[in-house]
C-alpha cells in the first residue's frame, strides 16, 4: 500500500459511522482501532521463492526444524507465518507437505519390520560391547493387517486396541485466533477522517512496518516500573563507593538555589 505524498481527497472518503450492535465475536465495533501497518517486502524475510522451497523440502523429509535450517529461518518465524492471517494458502500447502512426508514413515515401518532396528549391547557393568538388530514382531503384525485384512483380520478382534473414532473437527488456529479478536470492517481505511487517515499511513510509513508501542497488547502480570531510589538509598551507596577505594565521603551542601524562594 503506497504512500502518498499529500494527504487524501476528503471527497473520496465517506463519513465517519458508528455502530451499536456487537459483532460476531462480540466486541463493539466503535471500540474497533484500525492501525495500518505497511509491511515492507524484505530479501530475509519470508518471499515467495522462500516459501516454495520451504514447503518442497518439508514435502521430502516431514522436519519443520530441519527445513527451517535449509531455508535460513527461525523454526518460531515458519509456525509464526504459518498461523498469520490470509496464510491459508501456505497452510494448506503445508498440510499437503506433511502428508506427503508421511509416506516416508510407511518405508521406515518396513525396514525395521523386515531388517530390525540397531540397537546398543551393554556388559553388566554397564559398557557398551557390541550391537545387534532387533526386530520388531508387533510392527510386523501391523503391516500384515493394513496389507493383507482378508487373511489376518482376526487379528482385529484384539480387546487391547483402541476403538478408533472420527477425528475431531478443529478449526484452524489462525480461524481459532480471529475469534478472539474484533471483526474488522471490510474497509476500516474508510471509516477514518481523512486528516487522521493521512496522519496514520505516515505513522507507519515512519515505523517501517511496525505497529505503534501504545498499540502492542500487554499482559497484565507484565512488571510495573519500579520507583527510583531514595535519597538515604544513594548517599549510602556513594558513601560505599568511597570506602571501598579509601576515599573519605564527604556530604555534599546543599545549593543555595536549591532552597524554596518565598
Amino acid at each position: 500500500m503506497e504512500n502518498d505524498s499529500n494527504p487524501p481527497d476528503e471527497t473520496a472518503l465517506p463519513a465517519v459511522t458508528g455502530a451499536s450492535e456487537l459483532d460476531a465475536n462480540g466486541f463493539d465495533p466503535d471500540a474497533y482501532k484500525w492501525v495500518p501497518v505497511l509491511r515492507r517486502p524484505r530479501s530475509d524475510g519470508w518471499t515467495p521463492q522462500r516459501q516454495t522451497e520451504f514447503i518442497a523440502a518439508l514435502a521430502d523429509c516431514g522436519v519443520v526444524e530441519q527445513v527451517a535450517s535449509v531455508v535460513n529461518m527461525s523454526v518460531k518465524s515458519c509456525y509464526r507465518l504459518r498461523r498469520a492471517p490470509g496464510a491459508g494458502n501456505f497452510a494448506a500447502a503445508w498440510d499437503a507437505a506433511i502428508h506427503n512426508a508421511s509416506k516416508r514413515l510407511l518405508d521406515v515401518a518396513f525396514d525395521r519390520a523386515i531388517n530390525g532396528s540397531d540397537e546398543p549391547v551393554f556388559d553388566k557393568e554397564g559398557r557398551r560391547v557390541g550391537r545387534r538388530m532387533k526386530t520388531n514382531d508387533r510392527l510386523l503384525m501391523f503391516l500384515l493387517r493394513a496389507y493383507m485384512p482378508d487373511r489376518f483380520r482376526a487379528a482385529d478382534a484384539d480387546p487391547r486396541l483402541i476403538d478408533h473414532l472420527p477425528p475431531l473437527a478443529l478449526a484452524p488456529v489462525s480461524e481459532a485466533l480471529a475469534r478472539l479478536e474484533p471483526v474488522a470492517p471490510e474497509a476500516p481505511a474508510l471509516l477514518m477522517p481523512p486528516d487522521q487517515l493521512y496522519h496514520a499511513y505516515d505513522m507507519a510509513d515512519q515505523l517501517k512496518g511496525k505497529i505503534p508501542h501504545w498499540h502492542r497488547a500487554k499482559g497484565d502480570a507484565e512488571p510495573g516500573i519500579k520507583p527510583p531510589f531514595d535519597a538515604a538509598f544513594e548517599e549510602a551507596l556513594e558513601r560505599a563507593k568511597h570506602e571501598a577505594v579509601g576515599i573519605p565521603y564527604v556530604v555534599p551542601t546543599p545549593r543555595s538555589d536549591e532552597h524554596d524562594l518565598d
